[in-house]
């Protein structure tokens, strides 16, 4: 009789121990990042234009050329072209703590330029899409308020 309840016994400590190293291994492939590197966050043209609206103090950084800026850029931002955004980081955007929002010519670059930034050290830092998704997504009387044509 004893021989079957340790046996029992040792059965369910066995099926226990299995169920908790697939849920652990589950946990550590779902966390794992394709990317080296700290984390950023993805943010949808709705979610930005939230965090926007109540967020004191933020900046939006365009990572596109130099001639696509001057095109059109989102009101604020400030232009960082994307091969050059390791060198000029700091002496533009100077405050590693505050956020940062980057867009760029597609979501590749933007996503790209996002990882850079959290890599050498910004601490929050959102990608949010490209121009073309702002530029699609705003309404005529918006696009006035929140994009700006030229440098004036």
């Amino acid at each position: 009789m004893k021989t079957k309840e340790n046996r029992k016994i040792f059965y369910i400590t066995w099926f226990c121990v299995i169920v908790t190293a697939i849920l652990i291994v589950a946990t550590l492939i779902r966390s794992h990042r394709p990317s080296k590197g700290r984390p950023y966050e993805r943010l949808s043209v709705e979610e930005a234009r939230l965090y926007m609206s109540y967020e004191a103090e933020y900046l939006i950084l365009d990572v596109r050329s130099r001639e696509a800026y001057e095109k059109g850029h989102l009101d604020k931002a400030v232009n960082i072209e994307y091969d050059s955004l390791v060198e000029k980081a700091d002496d533009v955007l100077r405050n590693r703590g505050i956020t940062v929002y980057v867009y760029g010519k597609d979501s590749s670059q933007s996503c790209a330029a996002a990882q850079k930034l959290s890599d050498i050290g910004y601490n929050s830092v959102s990608e949010i899409g490209s121009y073309s998704d702002w530029t699609s997504y705003l309404s005529e009387p918006e696009t006035e308020s929140l994009l700006a044509d030229d440098l004036g």
